[in-house]
């Protein structure tokens, strides 16, 4: 059997760091007791990259609706709103 030991990234401790059930993705949460944090271990970040970033923001000024931008570039609509209000407003 194959035992693995977890640090917590918070307080970097070891000992006192326990399973706590799965997460809707079916992945491994861990508790750390020292500090109370819990964790996902080798989460994914889930930032935007500054490609899909620029992709969406030429979409947005060719004027594709932002159903059509999601889909093609297989981002949730909310990222692209978000990216919409972030982006200068367009000169008239």
């Amino acid at each position: 059997m194959v035992s693995h030991v977890y640090v917590c990234p918070h307080c970097s401790q070891s000992a006192r760091v326990v399973r706590r059930g799965f997460n809707r993705n079916g992945t491994q949460r861990l508790l750390c007791r020292e500090c109370g944090k819990t964790w996902t271990p080798g989460g994914k970040s889930r930032t935007l990259s500054a490609e899909k970033q620029a992709l969406i923001e030429k979409a947005l000024e060719e004027r594709l609706s932002q159903r059509a931008i999601a889909r093609t570039l297989s981002a949730g609509r909310e990222t692209v709103r978000r990216v919409l209000k972030k982006s200068p407003a367009p000169a008239a």
